[in-house]
Parts: C-alpha cells; sequence; structure tokens
C-alpha cells in the first residue's frame, strides 16, 4: 500500500466522515476515500498519536460503512485512552466487536483493516 501517495496531486480525495475525540476536541481523525486506489483510509491517527494510519478495501467499507466506521471509532478509543493513561498502545492483529471478528494486517504504510472470516 505504499503507492497509495506514490502522485497526491492525481489521486481524487472524498473525506466520507471525521470521528472526533469526545476528551479532546482537537483530536480529529479524517475517513478519506480514494477512488482511484480503491482504498479508504484515516489520515490523522499518525499525526495525534504516532501511529499507522489505517486502511480499508472499499471493497469492505463501502457496503458496511456504518459498520465499518464503528470498528474505527472502536480503534480510535483504545488509542485515546492509552494516550490519556501514558502507556504505549499496539494494533491488536485480531479482534471482536459485537458478534463479529475483525483482523488488522501490518503494511509498509499503513495498519490494512478487514472482517475475519
Amino acid at each position: 500500500m505504499s503507492e497509495l501517495f506514490s502522485d497526491p496531486e492525481s489521486a481524487q480525495e472524498i473525506v466520507v466522515a471525521t470521528i472526533a475525540n469526545q476528551k479532546n476536541a482537537a483530536q480529529v481523525v479524517e475517513i478519506v476515500h480514494l477512488p482511484d486506489k480503491g482504498v479508504l483510509i484515516t489520515r490523522g491517527i499518525s499525526t495525534h498519536f504516532n501511529l499507522k494510519e489505517i486502511a480499508i478495501p472499499q471493497n469492505v467499507m463501502l457496503p458496511a460503512i456504518h459498520e465499518m466506521t464503528a470498528v474505527l471509532s472502536y480503534i480510535l478509543e483504545r488509542i485515546a485512552t492509552a494516550d490519556d493513561l501514558k502507556i504505549p498502545f499496539r494494533y491488536d492483529p485480531e479482534f471482536e466487536l459485537g458478534d463479529k471478528r475483525y483482523m488488522l494486517q501490518e503494511g509498509e504504510d499503513f495498519m490494512i483493516l478487514g472482517h475475519k472470516e
């Protein structure tokens, strides 16, 4: 996924949502759709928390946008809580939310979020 930003001039970006930390309104993370790349990415995690951004293939995100936005909110809440408590945060490679399982696979530049089958 390192090629996502190789040519930022030609890539179309659409901000589809923003998620703000309720305890710190300055910590805002955008969810950005890059239709030319077939992916949605977060923008703000690296700035606020010095962690890799999260990328979600559009074929996973778009059919279940409310579900996947809730998953991102859950992850961001865990990151912000760790930051507030001044403890290190590590992305879990697998986790469960509600009755569904998800995975985060480490890529070169991003953590890739998907469903765990």
